[in-house]
C-alpha cells in the first residue's frame, strides 16, 4: 500500500491541521497470484483517530480502478467501505486498486497514525486482513518558523539493523535511536521556560511484506513478531531528562505509536556539547518478513526554538535494513560519544562502549594508545554461546592520557565463555581530547654565570600539549622565540633590557595562552 497527498510533498504521508486534503492509494496486488474478487469483496478504510465522526462523514472516495467498485459511508464502524460489485473478476498479480480519498479535513492536535485498510471477502494464498500507511498531521509551516531538520540529526545506531528469522528460531532485535543537536545552541534557546507540549511520535512501516518491519493486526497482537509487542525505553540521555510513552493494544489506535517527550523541567530540551544526545532503544523487535529496507517515522510536532519563535513540524524518515542473520561473532562497536574529554593525566576517563554480537560467549577488549600499556577488559555471557542477538554496554576506564590522541578499541569475541575459541575481532576509533593547559609559569633568580650581569630560571608546568614556545619580548618591537627544547620544563634566561616579558605559548587542539 502506498499513499501521498500531491499538495504535500515527502514520505510518509502528510496533512496540514486544518487544510482540506485528498489522498491517493495505491494497492497493489504482490502477493505472487491472481486474485479472484467476488461481490463478497469489500474493503475498509480506517481513518486515524484524529478524524471526528462528523469529519469521516464529510469524506468520500472517487477516482476508483478498475470499474466495479462503489463508495459508501459505513457509521457502524465509522470506516470508508467500497463495495465490489463487478461479479467474479481477477485482480491480476501486480495489478493495482487505486483510488482518491476527498474532504481529508481535521482541526485536531498534530499526531502520527495510520490509514488501515481491512480486506473483508478476499482469499487466497498471501493475502493480508489488512494493509496499512502512516499518515502524519502537522501544523502547516509558518513564516518566520526554524526548520528542525538544520539544527536535528536523527539517526539509528549499528546502521539500523534488523535481523528477520522464521518462526521456528525467532530472534529478538534492539533499534537504537539517537537524536542528536547538531546546532550551535542548545535545541530550546529562550530565558524563559518553554511552553506548549513538544513531542516525538514514533511508528514503522507495518505488515508482512519485504518493505515493512513487522504487522500491527490488534487481532494477532499477542503473536511473535507483532509490532504491538516493542518497547521503547532511554537508553543514554545527556539531557535534562526525557519520558517515553508506549502504546497498548487495549487502546483506541489501530497501530502503534511510540510517544517521546522532553520531561518539563528540561529547558535546553536537547543542549550542545557533552549535553546533545539522547538515544532510544526499541526492544523486543521480532521480523519474520522478507529481507529487505524499511522505515521508521520519527515526528516532531510542537517544538520552539525560543521564547518567540517555534520550529516547524516535520518528519525524519530513519532507514531500517532488514538482514539475513550474521555469522557468528562480533558485529559492530562504537562509542556513545563522539569525542571523550581529557582534563589531567591522572584523570579516570570513562569510555561508553557499546557493542552488538550473535552467538557469542565472551569478549575481551583490548586498547591501544601509541606508547601506553592499557590492561585488558573481559566479559562474559554464560556457560554457553548466547543463542541469538545480544548487546552489551560498558565503561572502562583508563588513565595516564597526556595530550590529545586516538584511542583504537578491538572487541574480540570468542563462543566460549573462557575466551579460548575466537570467533573473530572488529575496532572502532575514539578521540580522547585533552586541551593544552598551563598549570603554572614561573620566573626567579638564579646564580649568575659570567660574563652574564643577570640570570633567571623560568619553570612551567603544562599538560596535554603537542608544543609549547616561550616568547622573548624586551619592549624593541621583536619579540624573540627561545631555543628551549621541547622535553625540558625549566630554562635560563638572561635578559639585558630594564624589562623583559616572557610568554608561554602551548599547542594541541586549541591554544592556551
Amino acid at each position: 500500500m502506498t499513499m501521498n497527498n500531491p499538495a504535500v510533498a515527502g514520505t510518509p504521508a502528510t496533512i496540514y491541521t486544518g487544510v482540506t486534503a485528498s489522498l491517493n492509494i495505491v494497492l497493489t496486488n504482490d502477493t505472487g497470484a491472481d486474485i479472484n474478487l467476488t461481490n463478497a469483496a469489500s474493503l475498509e478504510v480506517f481513518m486515524p483517530l484524529y478524524f471526528t465522526a462528523a469529519q469521516l462523514e464529510q469524506m468520500t472516495i472517487s477516482n476508483i480502478t478498475p470499474a466495479g467498485w462503489t463508495f459508501s459511508y459505513n457509521s457502524a464502524d465509522m470506516s470508508l467501505q467500497l463495495n465490489w460489485t463487478g461479479g467474479n473478476a481477477p485482480w491480476f498479480s501486480n495489478g493495482a486498486i487505486t483510488f482518491s480519498i476527498n474532504n481529508v479535513l481535521t482541526s485536531n492536535t498534530p499526531n502520527a497514525d495510520v490509514v488501515q485498510i481491512n480486506f473483508n471477502g478476499i482469499s487466497g494464498a498471501n493475502v493480508p486482513s489488512q494493509v496499512s500507511s502512516a499518515l502524519a498531521l502537522v501544523a502547516q509551516p509558518a513564516p518566520g518558523n526554524l526548520n528542525l531538520q538544520q539544527v536535528l540529526s536523527v539517526t539509528p545506531e549499528f546502521g539500523g539493523a534488523v535481523y528477520v528469522s522464521a518462526v521456528s528460531n525467532p530472534l529478538t532485535n534492539t533499534l537504537y535511536l539517537n537524536l542528536k543537536n547538531i546546532g550551535s545552541t542548545p535545541l530550546f534557546n529562550g530565558n524563559n521556560m518553554w511552553t506548549g507540549s513538544p513531542k516525538v511520535s514514533v511508528s514503522f512501516v507495518y505488515g508482512t511484506t519485504s518493505g515493512s518491519l513487522a504487522p500491527d493486526d490488534k487481532q494477532q497482537a499477542t503473536q511473535t513478531g507483532s509490532a504491538w509487542a516493542i518497547s521503547a525505553g532511554i537508553y543514554v540521555d545527556q539531557t535534562g531528562g526525557w519520558s517515553v510513552q508506549n502504546p497498548s493494544v487495549t487502546g483506541q489506535a489501530n497501530s502503534p505509536t511510540w510517544t517521546l517527550t522532553p520531561n518539563n523541567t528540561n529547558k535546553q530540551i536537547i543542549g550542545t556539547g557533552d549535553q546533545s544526545n539522547v538515544t532510544f532503544s526499541f526492544a523486543n523487535i521480532i521480523s519474520m518478513t522478507p529481507t529487505g529496507p524499511t522505515q521508521m517515522y520519527v515526528q516532531f510536532s510542537g517544538f520552539m526554538a525560543n521564547d518567540g519563535t517555534h520550529y516547524n513540524d516535520t518528519v525524519f524518515v530513519v532507514p531500517i535494513s532488514k538482514q539475513i542473520p550474521p555469522n557468528p561473532g562480533a558485529i559492530g562497536i562504537y562509542s556513545l560519544a563522539e569525542t571523550i574529554p581529557v582534563n589531567s593525566s591522572t584523570e579516570q576517563v570513562s569510555i561508553p562502549l557499546t557493542w552488538s554480537m550473535f552467538g557469542v560467549g565472551s569478549v575481551k577488549l583490548s586498547f591501544y594508545i601509541p606508547g601506553m600499556t592499557i590492561p585488558e577488559q573481559k566479559y562474559t555471557y554464560g556457560t554457553t554461546a548466547h543463542p541469538a542477538l545480544n548487546y552489551d554496554t560498558e565503561h572502562p576506564q583508563i588513565t595516564g592520557i597526556t595530550k590529545t590522541q586516538t584511542l583504537t578499541v578491538y572487541c574480540w569475541a570468542y563462543s566460549d565463555s573462557n575466551w579460548q575459541n575466537q570467533l573473530n575481532k572488529i575496532q572502532c576509533t575514539v578521540p580522547l581530547i585533552f586541551p593544552p593547559v598551563i598549570n603554572s609559569f614561573t620566573i626567579q633568580p638564579t646564580t649568575i654565570v659570567p660574563p652574564a650581569s643577570y640570570a633567571f630560571q623560568l619553570q612551567w608546568d603544562i599538560e596535554g600539549q603537542d608544543s609549547f614556545e616561550i616568547i622573548a619580548d624586551n619592549g624593541s618591537g621583536s619579540p624573540v622565540k627561545l631555543p628551549v627544547p621541547q622535553t625540558v620544563s625549566t630554562y635560563i634566561v638572561n635578559p639585558t633590557a630594564p624589562q623583559t616579558t616572557y610568554t608561554l605559548n602551548v599547542y594541541g587542539n586549541t591554544t592556551n595562552d
